[in-house]
């Protein structure tokens, strides 16, 4: 079991006889929870007329079929649905959702869980609202304990930061840049919030705009560098490169790119519990500059195995056996994190997906609000799941 408790952005509580969906386990609460297969021969073969965008839920299809609008309605109504019956025991059935803080239908970005002081810090990103044309140079601080949120501004002040991760005492982040700064990669300390930036070049070259990051064990740093900041005009500084995953060692600083995107746009990173493997989610069916949707552009969640050295073993900076790994069944997946037992928890859309890192099946999908609010990214705590995302944030 992974986590007791998770967040959401808006809990529906409306609970629908389970008769017309796959019989969920014993102990398991129905009005929480629907099992969907295509076992169901409704779900199979569906009659009727029925079509959906690929940036809405299943259940949010419009269908001809009275049946098969039972059940999607029976689907809005809970906070967890399974794919695959191993979903069940990756969740556990104590596990809700809960609504913990009602923010501005605003993005919200980069937490970072702070295990000594029981804190979470994100942030607020990009316009509408904030600082110049919708830029950001303070952060939120939640106390898990008291659920009281505040604000702060680090030593000097950040702009735009985009991606955290907590790690050895401090946070470790990637900014979009601001008014008159390119982005950058930094690490803050919680105690005093004083922030270092470490990194805001490539090669005397600055970045387009960071996006997310990751950490492997030995400490390196894994940074997609996208055009989400740039696409929303967050600093005045042109395109240099192509959307971009680095590699950034973390004792010398030395930084090599690892792929390039021509045609995506790069976003969640995460690396695998193992250090093996990098997951890379490409967003590029989110248009910049003109802001907009394209439905057929990329929503992919790709994986790479690392190459190693032939003389030592040793892991390379190298990216090797590229997959596609899986297809986000709405929207894309914008924040991308492994749990300690490997599974890969992908946001976007209304929910959080669990997806099976080596077959790449998507187990199942933990609901946010019924489709009224969008989680972005994710971070986990001891034993629950914290996401931000657009409008609320809860647990």
């Amino acid at each position: 079991m992974i986590a007791s408790k998770v967040m959401q952005f808006g809990l529906v509580g409306l609970a629908v006889a389970q008769s017309r969906l796959d019989a969920i386990p014993t102990g398991f609460n129905a009005s929480r929870w629907a099992w969907v297969s295509n076992e169901n021969p409704l779900l199979a073969v569906i009659p009727g007329e029925f079509n959906r965008s690929a940036f809405d839920a299943p259940s949010a299809a419009k269908v001809s079929d009275s049946r098969v609008a039972a059940i999607n309605q029976q689907i809005n109504q809970t906070s967890f649905v399974a794919y695959d019956p191993r979903f069940f025991d990756i969740i556990g059935p104590d596990a809700t959702v809960e609504q913990l803080q009602v923010l501005p239908f605003q993005v919200h970005e980069a937490p970072c869980f702070i295990p000594e002081t029981s804190q979470l810090f994100f942030v607020q990103w990009g316009p509408p609202g904030g600082g110049e044309n919708g830029g950001h140079n303070y952060q939120y601080l939640l106390d898990l304990k008291t659920n009281n949120l505040t604000t702060l501004q680090t030593d000097p002040p950040t702009w735009n930061i985009h991606g955290c991760v907590y790690s050895k005492g401090k946070l470790h982040v990637v900014t979009d840049g601001g008014p008159h700064e390119t982005g950058y990669l930094a690490t803050i300390d919680p105690s005093t919030w004083e922030r270092r930036t470490i990194l805001n070049n490539h090669d005397e070259q600055p970045f387009i705009s960071f996006n997310d990051l990751d950490m492997d064990r030995e400490g390196n740093y894994y940074m997609t560098d996208s055009l989400s900041g740039w696409g929303r005009y967050l600093h005045p500084y042109g395109q240099p490169t192509a959307p971009t995953v680095y590699f950034v060692n973390g004792t010398t600083l030395r930084i090599k790119p690892l792929m390039y995107l021509e045609n995506g746009n790069t976003n969640g990173i995460a690396v695998s519990a193992d250090g093996s493997s990098l997951y890379v989610a490409d967003t590029g069916a989110s248009l910049v500059r003109p802001s907009g949707r394209d439905e057929q552009g990329p929503r992919d969640l790709w994986a790479f195995d690392f190459a190693t050295s032939k003389t030592t073993g040793q892991k390379l900076p190298l990216l090797t056996n590229k997959r596609l790994l899986t297809r986000a069944i709405q929207y894309f997946y914008d924040g991308v994190r492994v749990s300690r037992g490997g599974w890969i928890f992908g946001a976007g859309g209304e929910v959080v997906d669990v997806v099976d890192p080596e077959s790449g099946w998507i187990l199942g999908s933990i609901r946010m609000g019924g489709g009224q609010n969008g989680p972005v990214n994710l971070v986990f705590g001891e034993n629950e799941l914290w996401v931000v995302g657009k409008g609320v944030f809860g647990m």
